[in-house]
């Protein structure tokens, strides 16, 4: 029994049930039509589109997604190009409601879902209207991490994670004179190339003792931030920011060594946190995010999950190309199919004016038998390393030299094996074939 997610003879409202089908199938008989079902996506972007876009393209079934956001789908990744003033709106946003209208797509902006009943299989947005549905997806993604730090309430403080967002920083930076970004991540770097554009000074501050520390190794980060240095932004590693100073507006950071910077606009990239309140609330299994398996089911029956708010064997990547993965699985399975999900290799690529950092797998090894080949050369601005174990490539980071980090990451993704001598050759800028 659908209704109460138990076999047949066990369910209680079974004579409910009964007479629910009982009337649809006659009114499929005086209409001559044949029955579909119908998809409810909570989230409109990488994975919410991606699954629409394939149940759509499947047919006989109606997709409906409701989005928080007041535009329709965007790449979330070219924000940064769109703040560096790169690209147009138009570019960036390249497809109209009436785009997805056309492709049996019912999409529905500034609604978010306030509340999940798994039990009636139905969702309820914020204009109060109660939508049935036969499967859901749920594609929340996630949201900006503020740490507890005095006076981050303050006026001026921001995040940075969506379009809104991007249109809010560009009216503000444009009449400040200085801008600080907390965290050296790949979004902090992003956000501060963007914001030089249109402050005097910007700085990027980092609690850890090198930029991007989950992507890159000692070498490579030293690399990038003297590349970061030259394009006018300042870089402090290594500290801690204990508050936010200013009246009822941010004026400035204070230090953990003591250390006062002015900035009239601080944009905090510490990271995000699964979006996950609404699947909690309606008992949907959650750890640090929701919980899915292989095919991207929840704990509750007909409930999907994929991208940025999924959990798959205890961790969430919260990166583009694993959304996308996620979102067909997930769209797969809600069509009838039976796709199973297998973790794709995370790679995260950074690219700006000069410099392209890609890092792929795993490049920071805890295991003592992994070996690390690398090639550091300042004065070329390049850096490549690839880390092999029990004769197998599991992961690279690559600097300025995008043909052989492509190679690389097609390499890692086939667990193709690799010798010592193999992987110098490749990191002295061999044929990466």
């Amino acid at each position: 029994c659908r209704h109460a997610g138990m076999r047949w003879p066990e369910c209680r409202p079974a004579v409910a049930c009964t007479i629910r089908v009982y009337n649809a199938l006659k009114a499929l008989e005086a209409t001559g039509k044949e029955s579909g079902m119908r998809h409810v996506i909570v989230g409109g972007g990488v994975a919410g589109i991606t699954a629409a876009m394939e149940l759509a393209r499947r047919g006989g079934d109606e997709v409906v997604v409701f989005s928080d956001e007041s535009h329709p789908y965007y790449y979330r990744p070219q924000l940064t190009e769109f703040l560096a003033g790169h690209t147009t709106m138009e570019r960036l946003v390249r497809r109209p409601l009436e785009w997805y209208a056309g492709r049996g797509m019912t999409v529905h902006l500034s609604t978010p879902v306030t509340r999940i009943d798994v039990d009636a299989h139905e969702v309820t947005t914020t204009t109060g209207e109660t939508v049935p549905y036969d499967r859901l997806l749920l594609a929340m993604g996630s949201l900006p991490f503020v740490p507890p730090i005095p006076g981050a309430d303050k006026e001026g403080v921001r995040t940075w994670r969506t379009l809104e967002d991007t249109l809010t920083l560009e009216r503000v930076a444009s009449s400040c004179r200085q801008v600080a970004v907390l965290g050296g991540g790949l979004l902090g770097l992003e956000a501060a190339r963007g914001l030089r554009g249109y402050c005097h000074r910007v700085t990027v501050i980092e609690v850890f003792p090198r930029l991007m520390p989950r992507q890159l190794d000692e070498e490579g980060a030293g690399l990038l931030q003297a590349f970061v240095a030259s394009l006018g932004i300042d870089v402090i590693v290594g500290a801690r920011c204990e508050a936010f100073e200013g009246g009822t507006h941010v004026s400035g950071i204070r230090l953990g060594d003591g250390r006062t910077l002015s900035a009239q606009t601080v944009v905090v990239a510490a990271g995000v946190r699964a979006n996950a309140t609404l699947a909690e609330a309606a008992g949907i299994r959650c750890d640090r995010g929701v919980v899915v398996d292989d095919r991207m089911a929840t704990s509750a029956p007909d409930v999907y999950a994929a991208g940025d708010v999924a959990v798959f064997r205890g961790y969430s990547w919260a990166i583009a190309p694993i959304a996308q993965a996620q979102g067909r699985i997930a769209a797969a399975n809600m069509a009838g199919d039976d796709v199973h999900y297998d973790v794709v290799i995370p790679s995260t690529t950074l690219k700006v004016v000069g410099i392209d950092v890609s890092s792929v797998g795993i490049v920071n090894p805890d295991a003592g038998d992994a070996q690390e080949v690398r090639a550091l050369d300042t004065d070329a601005g390049t850096y490549r390393k690839i880390v092999v174990q029990d004769g197998v490539i599991i992961g690279s980071i690559i600097i300025n030299d995008p043909r052989l980090a492509k190679a690389l990451e097609a390499k890692i993704a086939g667990r193709e094996q690799i010798t010592a001598d193999e992987a110098r050759r490749l990191v002295g800028g061999g044929d990466p074939s």
